[in-house]
């Protein structure tokens, strides 16, 4: 009798692990994909080349939407990301000037204090944080500017303008609204700093000739060029850049010896296309 009992405990104890088992291997309800869907203000990324420098601006785009915006949604003279969701963030490539303040290159939180007649722009050195967890002991440099009328915008944008092989102009527009400020970079030191053959020394004495600027560094440059390697390409630019500052006798000389120089190196110089065009210049400042 005990033996029986025994074996009937056995066999229901077999059967409770193996219900047990069986509704741990039940399968589980499937685990749908986090959906994802379009942000009402959809990120942008806008990249300018100015000289030999980058800039580039992440931020994410309001829009109207039919809303009074100054004054309205954003209170005057209250913080504002320039943007919405995660912070907008300035990165340059190089050393900058803004409003006569030089920063490092790197990446900068944006926020501004938009006015009725002028608005406050900061550049902060925190970019980790929500956009609108800003904390005033990492701004690096305050400024304020007039805000000027411009046609609509519905969705908030950054550009662009005004640009030079130095410097440009960063503008912000929304709504009815723009403002805007001038950022610099030391684009002749760059030249300076990256210069070391002939070709490239006469490259860049040749920027400054076509863009007219750096005039004075522009001689130094192409000078180096020639003692490196004296030929009728740097003299060329030399004859052109004295004639640009009005040194026609020097220029005369400069372009004579650049078709010397040409002539010893190819005895048919003079009937190529360089030798051509050197030979119309030299002409041409003759007359004069």
């Amino acid at each position: 009798m005990k033996r029986l009992f025994g074996l009937v405990l056995i066999l229901l104890l077999a059967v409770l692990v193996a219900g047990q088992d069986a509704f741990a291997q039940t399968p589980q309800a499937p685990q749908l994909p986090l959906l994802r869907v379009p942000r009402i203000s959809q990120g942008a990324k806008i990249t300018q080349v100015v000289g030999l420098s980058e800039v580039t601006i992440y931020y994410h785009r309001p829009g109207v939407k039919g809303r009074a915006i100054w004054g309205g949604l954003l209170p005057y003279d209250s913080l504002w990301r320039a943007g919405a969701n995660e912070p907008t963030l300035i990165t340059f490539s190089d050393e900058v000037t803004i409003e006569g303040k030089k920063l490092s290159a790197g990446t900068y939180r944006f926020v501004t204090f938009p006015g009725k007649d002028k608005w406050t722009v900061v550049f902060n050195s925190e970019v980790k944080n929500w956009g609108t967890m800003y904390e005033a002991q990492y701004d690096v440099h305050k400024f304020t500017v007039m805000p000027e009328a411009g046609p609509h915008e519905e969705w908030m944008s950054f550009g662009f303008t005004d640009l030079t092989p130095s410097s440009a102009r960063v503008v912000l527009a929304w709504e009815k609204m723009k403002m805007g400020f001038k950022i610099e970079f030391n684009t002749a030191g760059k030249l300076q700093g990256s210069v070391g053959t002939w070709q490239v020394l006469n490259s860049a004495a040749r920027y400054a000739l076509t863009e007219k600027v750096f005039n004075a560094e522009a001689m130094g440059w192409v000078e180096r060029s020639i003692a490196m390697d004296k030929n009728p390409t740097n003299l060329a630019t030399k004859a052109e850049l004295l004639a640009a500052a009005g040194k026609t006798k020097e220029a005369i000389a400069a372009a004579e010896e650049g078709l010397v120089v040409g002539k010893a190196k190819d005895p048919k110089f003079d009937g190529s296309r360089q030798g051509l065009a050197l030979t119309k210049l030299l002409g041409d400042w003759k007359k004069k």
